[in-house]
Formats: C-alpha cells, structure tokens, sequence
C-alpha cells in the first residue's frame, strides 16, 4: 500500500505541476515561494482529496523523500556557490 499511495502522490503532482508551467513563472519574476502558494491554492481541493486517501507509512516514506530532495538542494546550492567562486576569481 505504501508503494502505491507514493506512486499515485507522484504520478498526479508531476503531471499537475508540469501542467503548471513552473519554469514560465519564475521566467515572470516569481519566487519559488510565490509559486507554490499559487500551486497549493489552485489544487487545494485535489490535495484535500489526496490526504484522505493517503496512509501513515506513505506519509513517512514521503517525509524521507522529502529529507532526500532537501540533501540535493544542498549539494546543488554548494556546486553553485563552486561556480559563482571560480567566475569571480577570473
């Protein structure tokens, strides 16, 4: 059941947030804070629905995902910092 509340969470939030157009917005001026909250308020409904449906360990197996995405944006945010340090140096 896990593997399947997952599976359905990610099937329906890649396809609504392709959907979405997030790269468009931030091409806008809009912050990645901005665009979530507009995110949430134009799917509030369909994550209502997806809550109820959603069982505990799917919402642990969720959370370490998450701690796994927050550990690759680290290693993004050093790269870049790698980066931004080698161009000034030049």
């Amino acid at each position: 059941m896990v593997q399947k509340n997952s599976d359905d969470w990610f099937e329906w939030f890649y396809e609504n947030w392709k959907n979405y157009c997030p790269g468009e917005l931030i091409d806008k001026g809009l912050q990645p804070s901005q665009i979530s909250e507009r995110f949430i308020e134009v799917n509030q409904l369909m994550l209502l629905e997806k809550a109820k449906d959603f069982n505990f360990d799917s919402f642990i197996a969720l959370e370490e995902f998450m701690k796994l995405s927050e550990s690759e944006l680290l290693v993004l945010k050093y790269f870049l910092r790698l980066v931004k340090l080698k161009n000034q140096s030049k």
